[in-house]
């Protein structure tokens, strides 16, 4: 129905939140993850953009 959408996550000292493991993690874990789309780091603001399996949390119905 809906494709989802690439998330943007900062790189921070290194670290970037992960939606699949919910947490931050390091960068070379992020890098070597299946559902990592791209990593800009010619930026002001670093980011990894990646496109995890599940829905995103806003898209979830837990009623369901």
């Amino acid at each position: 129905m809906f494709r989802p959408l690439s998330e943007e996550h900062l790189i921070d000292e290194g670290r970037v939140y992960c939606p699949v493991r919910k947490r931050d993690v390091e960068l070379d874990l992020c890098a070597g993850c299946r559902w990592t789309t791209g990593i800009d780091l010619k930026v002001n603001a670093p980011v990894v953009r990646c496109r995890p399996e599940s829905s995103p949390v806003w898209m979830m119905r837990p009623w369901l």
